[in-house]
C-alpha cells in the first residue's frame, strides 16, 4: 500500500510540476528575449491567460476530418505527460527509474510528433501539410542526434535511466568534463533548440505561414484542442529545458524527502533553468532564423559532434553502454 501511495504521489507531483510551470517558463523566455531587444514583452502570467482564453472558446472542426483530428491533442497531452515522469527536475522519483530509459523518452516524443503530423494532414490545408512534411523532415535529423548524445552520457555514467543521469554525472566531479562530455553537451544543446522549435530552426512567435513548422500544423485547430496542443508544446519545452539544465549543471538534486534538501534543490533547479533559458534567449537574439534548407546542415554537423562524442566515450572507458 505504501508503494502504491508513493507511485501516485510521484505521478501527481511530476505531472503537476511540469504542466503548471510550463506556461510561466514559456512566457519568461518571451519576456527575456523582448527585454534584450529593447521591447517590453508580455506579462509573466500571459501563458495562463492564453490557456483560459483557448479553453473558453468554441471548437470548430472541419467536416473533412476524422476522429483522429480531435483525438490527437489528447494523445499528445498524454505522451508529454508520460515523458514528464521520466525526466528529472529538482527531484528524481525512483519509482519510475526501471522504465525511464532513453529509448522510452525518444519513442514517446516521436509518437506525439507522428500523431501531430498525421492530424495536420486531415483538413487538407496546404499550410498544415507543409508544416507536417517539414516537421517530419526535421524529426529524421533530430532523433539520431538526440539518441547519440544521450547514449554518450549513458556510456559516461553506465546508466540509461534518465532519472539517474544527473546524480551519476555529479558523482564524477571534475573528471566529468572530458571531450566526450563537451561534444555531447554541445550536440544536445543544438538538437534541443530544434526539438523545442526555437530560433534558428523555427520561430514559435511567427505568424507567417510560409516559414511555419510546428505552428503550421496547428492552423486548423481552435478552442480547447488548440489549448491542449499549445499546453503540450510548452510542457515539452519545459521538460527539455529541465533535461538540459540537469545535464549541463548536474548538482544539487534532492536525494531525500527532507524539507531543507528539497528547498535547496528547488532553488538550484530554478537557477539552472534561468541559466539555460538565458543562454537560449541570447542565442536567439544573436542569430537569425535560418533558411529551411540550411537546417539539415546544422543538424548534420551536430550529428557529427554526437558521433565523435560517443566514439570518445567508448575509447575513454571501453565497451558499449549497458
Amino acid at each position: 500500500m505504501t508503494q502504491v501511495y508513493e507511485i501516485v504521489q510521484s505521478v501527481l507531483f511530476q505531472f503537476g510540476l511540469a504542466f503548471a510551470l510550463s506556461p510561466l517558463v514559456n512566457t519568461a523566455l518571451k519576456k527575456w528575449k523582448a527585454l534584450l531587444q529593447g521591447r517590453q514583452g508580455p506579462p509573466y502570467l500571459q501563458g495562463y491567460y492564453d490557456l483560459l482564453k483557448y479553453f473558453r472558446k468554441e471548437t470548430v472542426v472541419s467536416d473533412q476530418t476524422s476522429a483522429l483530428f480531435l483525438a490527437t491533442p489528447v494523445i499528445n497531452f498524454v505522451c508529454i505527460g508520460a515523458v514528464s515522469l521520466l525526466i528529472p527536475t529538482f527531484v528524481a522519483p525512483q519509482v519510475f527509474a526501471p522504465i525511464g530509459g532513453i529509448l522510452v523518452m525518444v519513442y514517446l516524443l516521436g509518437l506525439a510528433r507522428f500523431f501531430m503530423a498525421a492530424a495536420a494532414l486531415e483538413p487538407g490545408g496546404g499550410f498544415c501539410s507543409m508544416g507536417s512534411s517539414r516537421e517530419m523532415m526535421i524529426a529524421t535529423l533530430i532523433e539520431p542526434v538526440l539518441l547519440l548524445a544521450l547514449f554518450t552520457f549513458a556510456k559516461l555514467t553506465n546508466t540509461q535511466q534518465l532519472l539517474a543521469l544527473p546524480s551519476a554525472l555529479s558523482s564524477q566531479g571534475l573528471f566529468l568534463y572530458t571531450p566526450a562530455y563537451a561534444l555531447a553537451a554541445l550536440a544536445l544543446f543544438v538538437v534541443s533548440l530544434a526539438e523545442m522549435g526555437r530560433v534558428p530552426f523555427d520561430n514559435p512567435e511567427t505568424h507567417y505561414e510560409l516559414t511555419m513548422i510546428h505552428e503550421g500544423m496547428l492552423l486548423e485547430y481552435s478552442g480547447k484542442p488548440l489549448g491542449l496542443m499549445f499546453w503540450s508544446a510548452w510542457t515539452k519545452q519545459f521538460l527539455i529545458l529541465s533535461l538540459l539544465a540537469n545535464i549541463l549543471f548536474p548538482f544539487h538534486m534532492a536525494t531525500s524527502a527532507n524539507i531543507a534538501a528539497l528547498a535547496l534543490a528547488l532553488l538550484a533547479f530554478i537557477g539552472k533553468l534561468i541559466a539555460v533559458g538565458l543562454i537560449i534567449v541570447i542565442v536567439e537574439t544573436a542569430i537569425a532564423k535560418m533558411r529551411l534548407f540550411r537546417v539539415k546542415e546544422v543538424l548534420g554537423a551536430s550529428l557529427i559532434l554526437a558521433v565523435l562524442a560517443l566514439i570518445f566515450s567508448v575509447e575513454q572507458s571501453g565497451g558499449l553502454p549497458k
